[in-house]
């Protein structure tokens, strides 16, 4: 019985294709199938855990069209090498009925022909995994080429600071027409609320240029007498209900304006 193809398990372990009627029933009768399917399973759960992975936009198409592709250029390159040489005259007066008695089952790949392409399935994951992140850095980096968007007057990398787990950063741009623009990934989960800080580095002095919410992007208007030569280090801080509009000491995220 003919196994279901690579790239359809992967797309159905993947949740990117629906299982049909056919597939069902060859599942349901082929042990083989279910149990590469299941790890398959396991392997995008693995992928999938991360929050950053989970926030992603699906990827191109063109994603999987390359890894379909890789997937039948590898069973190509297989089937190839499992072509018998064609004999010449003198190999054939000692083999002939060597040859006749071979079974066809000898042709098979070996076990772990089937196997190898599960290596493939997990770069195909983790492809999908990077894909998407440049999908969004490419996205979020290019957005300047925009000619309805105002020119970057400047811009900072944010880094996590302090204890901020090392996966969180973001970048503020400065446009024209005195606003900033952030965008920021993997900040850890706070009670109170994020908020946007300009600091002098010289002196410490600071002041807030706007709450944070939920989503990962935020614009400001900066006021007009923001000298940003001096006050070049953008912060994103962890504050509370409190009632105190003092920066909390509890900075998350850090860069500075150049």
């Amino acid at each position: 019985m003919p196994h279901l193809e690579q790239s359809e398990l992967i797309l159905l372990a993947s949740d990117e294709a629906a299982e049909s009627a056919t597939s069902a029933e060859h599942l349901a009768g082929c042990a083989a199938c279910r149990d590469e399917l299941a790890e398959l399973r396991d392997l995008f759960a693995v992928v999938s855990e991360t929050e950053q992975v989970r926030d992603l936009p699906p990827p191109p198409e063109s994603v999987w069209a390359g890894i379909t592709a890789q997937l039948a250029a590898d069973s190509a390159a297989r089937s190839d090498d499992a072509v018998p040489a064609v004999p010449t005259s003198g190999d054939t007066a000692g083999k002939g009925s060597a040859d006749r008695a071979r079974s066809p089952r000898d042709n098979r790949p070996a076990p772990r022909a089937r196997r190898s392409w599960r290596r493939i399935a997990a770069a195909a994951a983790l492809t999908v995994a990077v894909a998407a992140a440049g999908l969004v850095a490419g996205v979020w980096l290019t957005r300047s080429d925009d000619p309805a968007r105002p020119a970057v007057l400047a811009s900072a990398q944010l880094a996590a600071y302090g204890g901020t787990p090392p996966s969180a950063a973001g970048r503020a741009e400065v446009l024209d027409g005195r606003r900033l623009a952030l965008h920021v990934t993997g900040l850890p989960a706070v009670s109170g609320y994020y908020e946007v800080w300009l600091i002098d580095p010289a002196t410490l002095r600071m002041f807030s240029v706007g709450t944070l919410g939920a989503g990962p992007d935020g614009e400001f208007t900066l006021p007009a007498n923001a000298d940003l030569g001096v006050y070049r280090v953008v912060d994103v801080s962890a504050e509370q209900f409190d009632n105190n509009s003092a920066h909390s000491g509890d900075s998350l995220l850090r860069g500075t304006l150049s």
